[in-house]
Parts: structure tokens; C-alpha cells; sequence
């Protein structure tokens, strides 16, 4: 399934749900009599001063009746509960009116749909409630330097950087995931293109690809391959298939490092550990210091601390 497609097909149907309302309050004006004929006087007269003007010839006369017009239609409309604004579609994204673009870009409201359906379609399940604000560091040894980490990478989120790739590496239970959970409501507060998997999910999802032979087969990847953020939590504790894991573990992160994406990973593994468990052609791409920011997380099981 083409995930855009689906939202953009939401987001228009949406508008087509809102212009079909419109109609129907029209439709329904049109029924009274009264309101007919002064309706199609009012366009008569707008089509006489639209050529008027047109003709550069003076239109007073037109104007005046069509305002004594407007006024008696309005008036009648209040008795029929309607107004002119009753049929004029009620978008619910006043930028693109429900067409999920502006000047060819995508719209901000398809942004949020997408994330929207991320979030509640592809098994994502991240808590909302995290984010870089209400961050607690108490448990930490060294607040300080995981207060800067917090800033550093948040600074990241909200500007463009020449580092693509974002590598949170520590132990298991230093708070990797929360960060990573903080980076994705951070980004998605923005209205940016983001997708978040457990490496585990994406290996399922890897292997799905590579088992599949039908027409849905090219867009099995599409999700991971072109948003413009992708999140991968927990990198190395999934199984490795032959075949599979490695191979197209290289070709996400090649892509998106061709396309100018950013592809965040939090993971216990070294860089030394990385390199024997998926190959030099991914560690040359996960670890390349001029498109990389490497992160590294130093302090006890945070989920030991709390007991």
C-alpha cells in the first residue's frame, strides 16, 4: 500500500466531503422560490457589471440593485437558517483546501495526517508525552553533559544540518529510546515527514519485501525509503537473516544518504560491533563522520535507578 497516496486520498475526500455540503445548502436554498429568482438576478447583474467593467463603461445602476438584491436574499436565507457562507465549502486546511498542496509541495496539513497515520497504522507506539521540554535528568550521574546532549540534538531537529544521520550509541536502559521518542514528537510537532520502527519491525518488514512477488512488492519500502526523517530504535538486537538483514539494511541507508535524508538510530552496540554484525559497506555508511553525529550515552541502567 502507497501510504501518501492513502493520505492524500483522505485529505481530498475530505474536501470533496466539504464541498458536497456546500452543494446541498444550495440546493436546499434553491428550493424556495423566492430565493430562486432573486438568485439568479444577483448572478444576472454580476455578469452585467463584470462586463461593464470589462468595457470600462460605469456600472453605479448595477451595483446599487445588486446590493437592495443581496439584502432581500440574505434576509430570506436567515429564514431558511442558511447564509451565503453556507455555500461556500468549509475546508479543514484553510493553506490548501483540502487538496493536500500548495504550489506543488505538500502541505503542512499532509504532514500531520501522515504522522497521524504512522503513529496509528504501522504499529508505532510512541509516547506522546516525551519530549525535550519536560525531560527529567535526575537519574542521571552527569546531568550536565546529558543536558547538553538534550540541546545538541534538539538543535539538530529544528535546523539544517551537513549531518544526515544521527547515531545514539550507550548501554541498555540509559534513556536511548526516550531520546529517540523526544526526536520523533519533536519533528512531528513540526509538520515533518517522519517514520519511526524498532529495528525489529523494519527487519520484519525487510524480510516481508524480500518473500514478496506481487504488484504491492515496490511499495512494501516506500515508508522507509522516502520520508524525510527515519527512526530506527534498538539497531542490533533483531535477528540477522541471510540475505536479508544486511543486504537491505545498506540499501535504506545508502538511499536516503543519496536522496539527502536523515535516518536517526539508537543501538547498545560499539561501532567495532556494528562493523562484525553487519559489514563494512553499513558501518562505512552508519558511521561515516562527515554525514554521522555520533552520540554517546554514558550512565547506569536508568530502569535499575527507579527501583
Amino acid at each position: 500500500m502507497n501510504v501518501k497516496l492513502e493520505v492524500l486520498k483522505e485529505i481530498q475526500q475530505i474536501g470533496k466531503n466539504n464541498q458536497k455540503v456546500a452543494e446541498d445548502n444550495l440546493e436546499r436554498a434553491l428550493k424556495n422560490d423566492e430565493f430562486k429568482n432573486l438568485y439568479l438576478e444577483m448572478k444576472q447583474l454580476n455578469f452585467v457589471i463584470a462586463k461593464k467593467d470589462f468595457l470600462n463603461e460605469n456600472a453605479q445602476t448595477e451595483k446599487q440593485k445588486l446590493k437592495v438584491v443581496y439584502s432581500k436574499a440574505e434576509e430570506l436565507l436567515k429564514k431558511l437558517n442558511l447564509s451565503f457562507k453556507d455555500f461556500e465549502p468549509k475546508y479543514s486546511c484553510k493553506l490548501c483546501n483540502d487538496t493536500g498542496f500548495i504550489n506543488d509541495k505538500y502541505c503542512s496539513c499532509f504532514y500531520e495526517k501522515l504522522n497521524s497515520y504512522i503513529v496509528n497504522n504501522v504499529g508505532v507506539n510512541v509516547d506522546k508525552s516525551h519530549n525535550f521540554s519536560n525531560a527529567n535528568f535526575e537519574l542521571f550521574d552527569d546531568k550536565d553533559s546529558i543536558k547538553n546532549i538534550y540541546v545538541k540534538i534538539r538543535t539538530w531537529c529544528e535546523t539544517s544540518s551537513k549531518y544526515k544521520n544521527l547515531l545514539l550509541m550507550g548501554n541498555t536502559g540509559v534513556g536511548k529510546t526516550y531520546l529517540a521518542e523526544c526526536i520523533f514528537n519533536d519533528l512531528t510537532s513540526q509538520n515533518k515527514n517522519v517514520n519511526y520502527f524498532t529495528s525489529f519491525a523494519l527487519n520484519n518488514l525487510f524480510l516481508k519485501f524480500h518473500t514478496t512477488f506481487d504488484e504491492t512488492k515496490s511499495s512494501l519500502l516506500d515508508g522507509v525509503l522516502n520520508c524525510n526523517y527515519l527512526i530506527i530504535d534498538d539497531l542490533g538486537s533483531e535477528p540477522k537473516y541471510k540475505n536479508v538483514t544486511e543486504e537491505y539494511l545498506y540499501l535504506i541507508l545508502n538511499e536516503r544518504l543519496v536522496k539527502n535524508r536523515s535516518t536517526v538510530f539508537t543501538t547498545n552496540l560499539t561501532p567495532v560491533e556494528i562493523r562484525e554484525k553487519y559489514g563494512y559497506r553499513v558501518y562505512s555508511r552508519l558511521c561515516n563522520k562527515e554525514k554521522t553525529v555520533t552520540v554517546l550515552i554514558e550512565n547506569k541502567d536508568l530502569r535499575l535507578k527507579k527501583k
